[in-house]
């Protein structure tokens, strides 16, 4: 049987360790870490190593992932809330989506 987080189980399972420490974060340290790996992102692509941004980019899910579980969910909770996330806001919206942004933050 297959991991509730798929792929990113390992990182969730990395993280246990930690599991009280995250519990105690507030907001602004994930928006902070977040910040910080696009950071690390644009260095990287700067440089052409497009292997590091993914990394960076893995990152990034791994503070989503640990924002979750400060917020109390757990991997089979989080598997399901993507799902009906990716089915119910997502499936057959995405150029909605990509233009709300546009029209609404201009990116």
């Amino acid at each position: 049987m297959m991991e509730p987080l798929g792929p990113f189980q390992d990182i969730w399972d990395a993280w246990i360790e930690a599991e009280y420490d995250i519990s105690q974060k507030p907001l602004l340290h994930f928006e902070r870490a977040t910040q910080i790996q696009f950071e690390e992102l644009r260095e990287h692509l700067a440089r052409g190593d497009h292997e590091a941004a993914a990394r960076e980019l893995i990152d990034v899910v791994s503070i989503a992932l640990n924002h979750l579980r400060n917020l109390g969910f757990t991997p089979d909770e989080i598997a399901e809330l993507a799902k009906s996330r990716a089915r119910y806001r997502m499936q057959g919206q995405a150029k909605t989506i990509l233009e709300k942004y546009q029209t609404n933050y201009g990116i």
